[in-house]
């Protein structure tokens, strides 16, 4: 999942940096 979050991290880093919460947010949307 790591390689994954680096993948979103591109355009998500933000929200991700913040917590899970971003990338609940991510996977959510």
């Amino acid at each position: 999942v790591e390689f994954h979050i680096n993948k979103v991290n591109e355009h998500y880093h933000v929200p991700l940096l913040l917590s899970q919460y971003g990338y609940s947010t991510y996977r959510g949307s």
